[in-house]
């Protein structure tokens, strides 16, 4: 018997399209009135339910908690526009995920719903003996956030999946590379077969070897059996290599071949063998760089280069970090069995100003640390380690207001564009070369900015030039 999902939409255009959408998979009631919407809830065993911020603007947070505290606890997922503060709100109330429209993509907005289903039916249905915790958080591989960086990311991540090629994941580290690319097998033709990951980073050659070609009996000291590597057992799988940028050139050689040829011979062995998995490679170099510093071999960057994914590090997307948050939160609290840990707003502000050097992985540590020590059900700033409350002296970009992203961007650009022109002279090409663009896009950015040169006699007479914001 198909699930039941109740849509409280006002736009009749958005009703139908969450009919064509769902229809296949759920049972659907819609309304356009939130007190009917109500009544069929009460009425009605209801597994999910969409609602439009509509209903709860002007502070109506209550109906979060009504449609939540009803008879079958319904998974909620709310949708429209709001500001990071009432999105915030709606989380702590209860609503389990929140899609900004217009719906930037129609596969983000089905997946979302679809797992938000699968988890209230995984509660439901689950006994007092749980899996363990530890296996939760490790089978955990889908973006938490709704930032335009990682909206973006995620319509990527869709739109590469289904493509046989091979992908490359740029990312701080901690900002989330593996989970980006079990992603990317789990919603591709693969996700039947295995996911195998390998960090290639510090481990010997042989080792590596070993673990990926797998070795022949006796080919070396320890080899007491013959061993299948990642390229034999994935089959039509996916092979995960992270920090690729760590590997040594001699490796290099081989899995280029393997890329190449989609061929490669045990160690110690004779036979060729061949496989059709997929590579996903991950680094937190700047792989280009080290092509030119003759570190990374040029013909394997390109052949790895098919398709690129970048992670933006956490810092530049501090409207994540509340979701964040409450995500680690609900992981942490059953692995050490307390019930309705929070934050207190002024945590969670802390928080959202720190530089975030290790990225969600410092966040996810920081945030089991607090669940795990905490003696209340309300985190308040003094539980914090004194790290946080006490970070390192600011930088001049630290300093500036916390501005909308849109506007921080703006502002950053401009004094970058003026600085560039200001070093260079006024040399537009040579500025365009130092920043890695093409002249004529220097030339957009510095109308749109409405850049002029300065022309005062002063720096006429020492043949300099220098550039200003107009008035």
């Amino acid at each position: 018997m198909n699930k039941t999902l109740l849509i409280i939409e006002p736009d009749r255009t958005i009703r139908n399209l969450h009919r064509k959408l769902f229809g296949d998979s759920f049972e659907i009631i819609t309304t356009n009135d939130l007190q009917e919407g109500l009544g069929v809830l009460k009425e009605n065993s209801i597994d999910g339910v969409i609602l439009d911020f509509e209903f709860i603007a002007d502070e109506n947070f209550s109906v979060i908690q009504e449609i939540k505290s009803s008879k079958e606890q319904p998974a909620l997922i709310i949708t429209g526009q709001t500001t990071a503060h009432e999105l915030l709100k709606c989380i702590r109330t209860g609503a389990d995920d929140f899609i900004e429209k217009p719906f930037m993509d129609l596969n983000i907005l089905k997946t979302s719903v679809e797992k938000a289903l699968e988890q209230h039916v995984r509660k439901v249905q689950e006994s007092t003996d749980s899996q363990d915790d530890d296996q939760k958080i490790s089978e955990a591989n889908h973006l938490v956030g709704q930032s335009k960086q990682i909206l973006e990311l995620k319509r990527l991540i869709y739109k590469v999946a289904p493509l046989d090629a091979t992908v490359l994941i740029l990312g701080e580290t901690g900002t989330g590379k593996e989970v980006v690319a079990r992603m990317i097998h789990n919603v591709s033709s693969r996700k039947d077969y295995n996911f195998l990951a390998v960090h290639c980073g510090g481990i010997p050659d042989t080792l590596l070897e070993s673990t990926l070609f797998g070795h022949e009996k006796g080919s070396f000291t320890g080899a007491y059996k013959t061993h299948k590597g990642y390229f034999e057992v994935a089959n039509k799988g996916t092979i995960f290599l992270d920090e690729i940028g760590d590997t040594t050139q001699s490796f290099q050689v081989k899995l280029l071949r393997v890329l190449q040829d989609k061929q490669f011979r045990r160690i110690g062995g004779t036979e060729t063998l061949t496989t059709s998995a997929r590579i996903i490679a991950a680094t937190n170099r700047n792989l280009k760089k080290e092509v030119e510093e003759g570190k990374f071999r040029e013909d394997l960057y390109y052949r790895l280069n098919v398709i690129t994914l970048r992670i933006s590090p956490l810092r530049e997307r501090p409207d994540d970090i509340p979701l964040l948050i409450r995500y680690f939160l609900q992981i942490y609290s059953k692995k050490h069995n307390h019930l309705g840990i929070y934050l207190k707003p002024e945590t969670i502000e802390i928080l959202q100003r720190q530089p975030w050097r290790g990225n969600v992985r410092e966040l996810e540590n920081v945030i089991e640390r607090l669940v795990a020590l905490s003696e209340t059900d309300w985190i308040g700033p003094s539980e914090l380690p004194e790290e946080y409350l006490n970070p390192p002296e600011a930088t001049s970009s630290d300093k500036l207001p916390l501005l909308p992203y849109a506007e921080a961007k703006e502002r950053f650009e401009k004094e970058y564009v003026t600085k560039l022109l200001n070093m260079t002279n006024g040399n537009v090409s040579k500025a365009a070369k130092l920043a890695g663009m093409p002249r004529q896009n220097l030339h957009i950015k510095i109308k749109k900015h409405h850049l002029k040169r300065n022309t005062d006699k002063e720096n006429q007479s020492d043949k300099k030039s220098s550039y200003a914001l107009a008035e």
